[in-house]
């Protein structure tokens, strides 16, 4: 234990990243990073989600997150851990509650790939791309012209022809509509339609 130590108060709440050199007792909640060259205590009632750092880890509450301790890590039995912990010394007491992965291994590898890890996560307020939705291909349109359908062909063809310019007046910017053709709907009407309008 360092000569010095600061408290996190259980009604404080803390978003981001904490660097120190001296003890830190965590009685509150810590969302982001915890980095410290001595000792971590995670009071009963605690919250930490957050990857860890550490000399020595005392966890008595909850942490979320990925562990390293260089020299020591100890759950309580009130402990509640899920994460991947790495630390060449590991305790754990009866009734603590742990899901994750344990390397006692070399602390160096593991730092550095929990380093990597928080190189690679996108930050909290970069917003994801939106994505432009696609064109919507339009259908061609069918025109009628003296009781006989057009083919799209033809009607793109007609509306793309500008209109010239007749004594003296413009064309007209939009294209111009189709003519109606005298008899093009009685030649559309059917032949049961045509009997009862005679009978009336």
């Amino acid at each position: 234990m360092a000569d010095k130590e600061t408290v996190i108060g259980p009604e404080t709440q803390i978003s981001g990243e904490v660097r120190g050199e001296e003890d830190l007792i965590v009685r509150g909640r810590i969302d982001g990073k915890v980095h410290l060259t001595q000792t971590l205590t995670v009071e009963k009632g605690a919250t930490l989600q957050a990857d860890v750092d550490v000399r020595h880890l005392v966890v008595s509450g909850t942490l979320v997150g990925t562990i390293v301790a260089s020299e020591s890590a100890k759950l309580t039995s009130t402990a509640r851990v899920v994460g991947d912990l790495a630390s060449p010394r590991v305790i754990m007491d009866a009734g603590a509650a742990y899901r994750g992965r344990v390397d006692m291994g070399d602390i160096a590898a593991a730092r550095a790939a929990v380093g990597s890890r928080a190189v690679q996560r996108p930050a909290a307020s970069e917003k994801p791309a939106i994505r432009p939705a696609p064109p919507r291909m339009a259908t061609p349109a069918r025109a009628v012209i003296a009781g006989k359908t057009a083919a799209p062909a033809a009607v793109a063809a007609a509306a793309a022809r500008p209109m010239a310019a007749v004594s003296g007046t413009p064309a007209f910017a939009s294209p111009p509509a189709f003519p109606r053709v005298a008899g093009a709907m009685g030649a559309m009407t059917p032949a049961w339609a045509k009997k009862k309008i005679r009978r009336r």
